[in-house]
């Protein structure tokens, strides 16, 4: 079974016997079919080990990274990346940080540019291997549609996963009727498509970003601009109260 040891008790009402037996059979698929898989088998359902009443923004994501140890059961996180100066491969991470940077500075800058404004402390932005905890600790569910995949093969568990997946979706919907739903991309809009969505931000893919009105970069809106209200999406007021807290200590 690849369920979490523990899960939080707001998905009580989700995990009744039809949802556990889907999930138990998607894990016997899983392991008579193929001997390796990404995430590791603890992390395929981690997102039921959070809050779902503390859920304000939802991200949908596709596959997890298919190469080994990339995927951390968080969409878009890239594993092993520490630090921005480490060199990756993940377009779509990258345009993320391009449109962070645009949320806050108001101008556009290639991820190279970018990387050396960080380095040199010109924009804030927290380590790739806190980012991504730290939204989620602020209410923001990272998911993919498919909640794993053979090494090397995307798309390789999708019709395992989707009963699951549509029933979960339904249920997000439901019990966080104010939560922002980021659609980015004809994927993610046709997952949602059989649920009526009070808030949601509908742009292209950030896998690849051209000059157009729905754009995800470049785009009229701009997903994290839109809800800075809701999350500190840079790590900057993270970052602050850290520094308060040090300059206390002195």
């Amino acid at each position: 079974m690849i369920l979490p040891k523990e899960t939080d008790a707001s998905w009580k009402s989700f995990l009744d016997s039809e949802i556990r037996n889907i999930i138990q059979e998607v894990s016997e698929k899983i392991e008579n079919a193929d001997a390796e898989v990404t995430p590791d088998k603890d992390k395929i359902l981690r997102f039921l080990t959070l809050d779902l009443t503390r859920v304000k923004v939802v991200i949908i994501g596709q596959d997890p990274y298919p190469q080994k140890g990339v995927a951390t059961g968080r969409a878009f996180e890239v594993g092993p990346l520490k630090s921005w100066t480490e060199p990756f491969r993940n377009t779509s991470l990258r345009n993320i940080v391009r449109a962070l940077y645009a949320a806050d500075k108001k101008e556009f800058r290639t991820f190279n540019v970018i990387k050396e404004e960080i380095a040199g402390g010109n924009f804030s932005l927290l380590p790739p291997n806190e980012l991504f905890k730290y939204w989620e600790q602020q209410g923001v569910l990272l998911l993919n549609t498919s909640f794993s995949c053979k090494i090397g093969k995307p798309g390789s568990h999708s019709g395992y996963w989707k009963p699951f997946t549509d029933r979960l979706l339904g249920y997000i919907n439901k019990n966080c009727p104010d939560a922002f739903w980021f659609l980015w991309g004809n994927h993610a809009r046709k997952a949602v498509e059989h649920l009526e969505l009070n808030h949601s931000i509908s742009t292209t893919h950030p896998m690849i970003c051209h000059q157009r009105a729905n754009d995800f970069l470049f785009g009229e809106k701009n997903v994290f601009e839109e809800t800075s209200h809701l999350i500190d999406w840079t790590g900057g007021i993270k970052k602050a109260s850290s520094v308060q807290k040090q300059k206390r200590l002195w």
